[in-house]
């Protein structure tokens, strides 16, 4: 039995975390079961399940109480009655208030980090590239095709995203046709994991992903990257399908 969503973690509402929580913890799990049913995930996909999301959930759930209780301050510290008096001077006081009021709020209403910036480290079934974690962000969001991350995103051509690529297996972006890739997707078919070969032929993206060849899960996360395939293809294979241990 897996839990999700508000079965999971409760948030305060400050935020407006909790959905967009929820169906992360679905979209992770969600290619997880597929991938146990049709019999190419290995026994540790099911458990990395755990292992990628409570991390997020946790953080989430600190950074609303943190918004609660920012919105709650004001109530606590009860402002001068003077604030609500009519004439100039409540004036400038409801404006000095109000601009305050708006800085210190600004955490719960800009929290792009939150939503789009988590990343799975850690997890049993991303292959680490060495590169060491960026900050946490939580009014801002940087992309990054660090593993664990969410494959960043780049118009292709008008209307086509490369996010419209993930979604239905993993994808192994290729930005240089001089790498390699058949040898990494023979030993996905043998494994039974769904797996296509894209060529992205993109200068912008092919900055922004940093690597020549780039793994991408079926939820849209980066599972491996490099410039050159690995010695033991079936090895990267076997690690993002949960079936190295």
């Amino acid at each position: 039995m897996f839990l999700a969503g508000d079965s999971a973690h409760l948030n305060s509402p400050t935020g407006a975390f909790g959905m967009n929580t929820g169906m992360q913890d679905v979209v992770d799990i969600g290619w997880k079961l597929e991938a146990a049913i049709r019999g190419w995930g290995g026994r540790t996909l099911l458990r990395s399940y755990e292992a990628e999301r409570r991390p997020v959930a946790l953080r989430n759930v600190k950074e609303a109480t943190a918004n609660l209780n920012r919105m709650m301050l004001p109530r606590a510290q009860k402002p001068s009655q003077r604030l609500f008096e009519p004439g100039p001077e409540g004036d400038r006081l409801r404006k000095e208030f109000g601009d305050a009021y708006t800085e210190m709020m600004k955490n719960e209403w800009f929290t792009m980090g939150i939503h789009l910036g988590y990343i799975y480290e850690n997890s049993p079934v991303i292959a680490p590239d060495g590169t060491p974690a960026p900050p946490s962000e939580v009014m801002t969001y940087t992309q990054t095709a660090r593993p664990g991350s969410r494959a960043p995103h780049v118009w292709l051509a008008p209307g086509k995203s490369m996010l419209d690529l993930f979604g239905k297996g993993f994808v192994l972006l290729r930005f240089s046709k001089d790498a390699g890739a058949e040898p990494l997707r023979k030993a996905a078919q043998a494994a039974g994991m769904p797996l296509s070969v894209v060529d992205i032929d993109h200068p912008e993206a092919a900055k922004l992903y940093q690597r020549r060849l780039v793994l991408v899960r079926p939820d849209g996360h980066v599972a491996w990257r490099a410039d050159e395939l690995p010695r033991d293809c079936s090895a990267v294979i076997d690690t993002v399908r949960g079936a190295s241990y």
